[in-house]
């Protein structure tokens, strides 16, 4: 299982968007518990270890190591 981690810019999004943001912050949760830590669709590697994923309108920019994900970015597409 993997551990998640969000930057500063990452936390305040979601606590200023809450309710709204609500379902994204499940669904990225939700990367814990894939093996590979990727998601099975929307999503590129732009370079090793830094992937892109768009999901529920958003674009969401992560970063993957040996245990860990760290969400750096999230934007609406919007």
């Amino acid at each position: 299982m993997w551990e998640i981690e969000y930057s500063q810019e990452v936390k305040f999004y979601f606590l200023d968007n809450h309710p709204y943001t609500f379902e994204l912050l499940v669904k990225i949760e939700e990367l814990r518990h894939i093996p590979e830590g990727v998601p099975p669709e929307n999503h590129i590697e732009l370079e090793p270890g830094y992937h892109l994923w768009t999901v529920l309108d958003h674009q969401v920019l992560y970063e993957r190591d040996e245990k860990r994900l760290t969400v750096w970015a999230v934007k609406p597409l919007e």
